[in-house]
């Protein structure tokens, strides 16, 4: 049951991206739709590939990596990324948990999420918070896990 969902979760992020990618630019009077402010927030944040992620967790053991999904979203995706440095904070609670585990301002930082929607915005919140070395894994746990590399439930 839990894979079947997990699949179904999948399956349907897959079928949604390509037609949720061709409303970005639909706005309605000028407003601007999520994936216009999460372009806006890619471009002023570093974004790493699964590569340049998993060399840092081997390299820089002072990094924090944050997991912003709900706990749901992980025991419905089967698990999270096995790192020592990751720590869960749903995205509703960042502003208000990240100084546990980041206490200083110049800590590297490296947000991710299931597919690289959300994290985006994390990223750009925790630079508006005085953070100075934030990075956004762009391909979150679905690319962590696609490319077979470790995990824990």
């Amino acid at each position: 049951m839990k894979n079947s969902l997990s699949l179904a979760c999948l399956l349907a992020f897959s079928l949604l991206t390509p037609a949720m990618s061709n409303m970005a630019h639909a706005d309605v009077a000028g407003v601007p739709t999520g994936f216009q402010l999460q372009a806006e927030a890619e471009k002023n944040t570093t974004m790493i590939s699964t590569s340049d992620l998993k060399k840092m967790l081997n390299d820089e053991l002072d990094m924090v990596l944050i997991d912003i999904r709900t706990a749901t979203e992980i025991q419905n995706m089967d698990g999270k990324i096995d790192a020592s440095q990751n720590v869960n904070i749903p995205r509703g609670w960042l502003e208000f948990r990240v100084q546990r585990v980041a206490l200083s301002k110049d800590v590297p930082i490296v947000v991710y999420c299931g597919g690289g929607l959300r994290s985006p915005f994390a990223a750009k919140t925790l630079q508006k918070m005085g953070y100075t070395n934030v990075k956004n894994y762009s391909e979150g746990f679905f690319g962590w896990k696609k490319a077979g590399l470790p995990i824990k439930p």
